[in-house]
């Protein structure tokens, strides 16, 4: 009995040391495309990943046809359009850094760290970084409002998606790592009183 036990603790030890890896790579998927810009004909224009947002994106480098022509029409021929963008985003066609964009891998990190002690810590941390990347998805759609382009329609891409995957698995294996003991202990309690009847 007291093997099985033993053997049990090491199981959930290491199962609480496993629960870690989806949440760390919450920042492989992030470097896959965060969102999907497309313009009303649902042609993709950018798949910018949070990287690259965080870091402050290039639109000349980042957008395809026929955005990119659109954009290199503006910068020859629409001065004045261009310089109302720049009002927004003083380096246009470059966009500023987002640094706190960063937070997110740190929050991903740290409720890969506290699934290694406190579960609960690690889904906190984890349901916080889901809510803040969507949060931020949706910040993004209303940007371009306020620059003008309403055309452009910003939808969730592979990224953000395979990123709230991942921690929805991380916060089902720390949810496990919490309610197995429980049951044990219960099934534990259970046999005593069938032994002690």
């Amino acid at each position: 009995m007291e093997s099985k036990q033993v053997n049990q603790k090491g199981f959930m030890q290491l199962f609480k040391k496993l629960t870690a890896i989806p949440y760390l790579l919450v920042l492989v998927a992030l470097l896959m495309p965060m969102a999907n810009v497309s313009c009303d004909d649902d042609v993709v224009v950018a798949e910018p990943t949070l990287y690259k947002v965080a870091s402050g994106m290039d639109l000349e480098q980042e957008l395809k046809e026929p955005a990119l022509g659109i954009l290199n029409k503006m910068q020859t021929g629409n001065p004045s359009a261009m310089q109302k963008f720049r009002q927004t985003m003083p380096n246009f066609p470059k966009m500023e850094p987002v640094p706190f964009l960063y937070a997110i891998l740190i929050g991903a990190v740290l409720a890969g760290v506290f699934a290694l002690f406190t579960p609960l810590g690690s889904i906190t941390m984890g349901m916080l970084t889901m809510v803040s990347m969507w949060f931020f998805l949706a910040q993004l759609g209303q940007l371009n409002s306020a620059l003008g382009i309403p055309l452009l329609k910003v939808e969730p891409g592979v990224g953000i998606q395979a990123a709230s995957f991942m921690i929805l698995i991380g916060t089902a294996m720390n949810l496990a790592s919490i309610i197995r003991p429980i049951v044990d202990e219960f099934k534990a309690r259970r046999a005593a009183k069938k032994k002690a009847s």
